[in-house]
């Protein structure tokens, strides 16, 4: 299948209309779930040409895509050979998970301080749709439901910055674990954790609450098993499919 011109004449002197800007956005909206979800592992090839037909656009329009994801570190270019999903060494796992504990006891203990009735019961209704999409077999489904608890409460807690800080964080969590884990687990989170996280919230205790986000955050460390080999990987049309 050719690849669209998209009229992307005015693209070279760093320029996107809004057309081309949502197109651009559609693709990485999709690539980031993917990686999310642990369906894209790292070392996986990106080829422009694929992308592109897969969602018929031009290679101009798939490289920015990618390039917003390099700037998130979830795709790194290699010379000669092109874009790839990133791989994690293990020091940069260990240095992921020390970030996000620093940052969640912050953002958990903060929010304790702070939140709302209103804010519990949507904490609360969002851990049954957990349960609820656990009990469905969706795993991929499961496993994006588990990074958006982090990401609600963390917009509750008020800091956008440490918001988005946190938002890369869950990210790259996510390349470790499709790089490392056995696989086995349903999502990236255990639901009793995110139970108990509520109850500290509920309870107004910012301590109770900044110990159990960082003893929930060394149970999905305990996933990445991360001197074990790399899990196999699926075509790259597959994988994307889905989110096309």
């Amino acid at each position: 299948m050719a690849l669209l011109d998209d009229g992307m004449n005015g693209a070279e002197s760093g320029g996107f209309d809004e057309r081309t800007d949502s197109k651009v956005g559609r693709i990485h909206e999709a690539m980031f779930k993917a990686i999310l979800a642990r369906e894209l592992v790292p070392g996986t090839k990106l080829s422009e040409d694929s992308i592109g037909s897969l969602f018929s656009v031009s290679r101009t329009i798939v490289r920015a895509a990618l390039n917003r994801l390099h700037t998130e570190s979830l795709v790194e270019f290699k010379k000669n050979r092109g874009a790839f999903v990133a791989s994690v060494t293990p020091e940069e796992a260990r240095q992921v998970f020390d970030a996000r504990t620093v940052v969640e006891r912050e953002i958990f203990s903060k929010l304790a301080r702070v939140v709302t009735d209103r804010q519990i019961v949507d904490l609360s209704a969002h851990l049954k749709r957990e349960h609820e999409i656990r009990r469905t077999g969706d795993h991929t489904a499961a496993i994006l439901l588990s990074g958006d608890f982090h990401l609600l409460a963390a917009a509750m807690a008020g800091n956008e910055v440490l918001a988005v800080f946190l938002k890369s964080l869950i990210s790259r969590t996510s390349l470790i674990l499709a790089q490392h884990s056995t696989g086995n687990h349903d999502s990236d989170c255990n639901l009793d954790d995110h139970g108990a996280i509520i109850g500290a919230l509920k309870a107004r205790d910012p301590e109770a609450s900044g110990r159990a986000i960082v003893h929930h955050l060394w149970h999905v460390f305990a996933q990445a098993n991360i001197d074990q080999d790399e899990r196999p990987r699926r075509s790259l049309g597959d994988i994307l499919s889905r989110y096309a």
